[in-house]
């Protein structure tokens, strides 16, 4: 079965190299109909001779590719993982919603609490997470209490840099290190390090080493950070529920005040990462285990 995707290269691309890994029945063929005319052209061309197209972006307003995709009658499969999830109960919510590919597709979501936020919008949806890891372990004691964090450069406080903010005026000694953005434009600490855009082995490597990782968004998917963190034993404070998580509410005081309780919790245990949250990720968490349960999601949508 010929599969046409197209959506955001961003988690497209990659996730049509594992498909054609791990389904093995199926040939997946990814268009960049976002950005590109000549994708476009091409997607329109392959479209009356595939079986079924996935769009890897929820789309509640109007596509041009996808209107092909209704006129020809194709099986369309709608993966939901975040930002448009958020435009899509938006639009509902404002009359603005388009609902016509909404209607004839069938739904996958990456997050469990997409269901709940979507339930006005879509009748019925799946939950198939498709983010991985790749490795699991660490065995560096921590030489200090360190929080991680990432902020989006010019999104910060979606990402909860005033509730950091907070924490790092409230308790100095406390050194925080902030991936993703340069810090321009932020209150500067002296106990608060802005690193910027760094490579993914980095990334893990700064993981490996802070004892706490926090992520604090405004709205969010099902992120690849958290499951890194849970990874390296890291403990997470999340702004939502999720296995071996600490949900706190996006507020300064929240924040600090479990900060302090997982840090005395650290050191109770020998400035030790948390076993349970590597058993975790090892067993849920890695790619066979997530790709298997994500094409057997997938397939269930495809042969309907």
């Amino acid at each position: 079965m010929l599969v046409l995707v197209n959506g955001l290269p961003f988690f497209s691309k990659r996730i049509v190299a594992d498909l054609n890994t791990f389904d093995s029945q199926n040939k997946y063929v990814f268009f960049n109909t976002y950005y590109s005319r000549w994708e476009q052209i091409k997607f329109l061309i392959c479209l009356p001779f595939c079986s079924a197209v996935i769009s890897f972006n929820g789309v509640s307003d109007n596509s041009n590719s996808l209107n092909w995709v209704l006129r020809l009658k194709k099986t369309l499969v709608m993966q939901w993982h975040g930002t448009d999830v958020s435009l899509a109960v938006g639009r509902e919510k404002s009359n603005q919603l388009n609902r016509k590919y909404i209607n004839h597709a069938k739904h996958l979501a990456s997050a469990p609490w997409f269901a709940k936020e979507l339930e006005n919008v879509v009748s019925h949806v799946l939950y198939a997470p498709f983010g991985y890891i790749e490795q699991v372990g660490n065995t560096e004691d921590y030489h200090q209490i360190e929080v991680l964090t990432y902020l989006g450069e010019g999104n910060e406080r979606f990402y909860g840099w005033e509730e950091l903010r907070h924490v790092a005026k409230e308790i100095p000694a406390l050194k925080i290190t902030v991936i993703g953005s340069r810090g321009d434009g932020l209150e500067q600490f002296s106990n608060v390090s802005f690193l910027g855009w760094i490579a993914e082995e980095e990334v893990i490597d700064r993981m490996k080493k802070a004892a706490i990782f926090v992520r604090m968004t405004e709205h969010d998917g099902k992120a690849i950070s958290v499951s890194q963190a849970l990874s390296v034993g890291s403990e997470v404070i999340w702004s939502y529920a999720y296995d071996c998580c600490h949900q706190v509410a996006r507020d300064g005081n929240s924040l600090l005040d479990k900060i302090v309780e997982l840090s005395l919790l650290i050191e109770k245990r020998g400035m030790k990462p948390n076993k349970e949250n590597m058993s975790f990720a090892q067993q849920h968490l890695l790619k066979d285990k997530v790709m298997t349960n994500y094409v057997s999601k997938l397939k269930r949508h495809l042969n309907e």
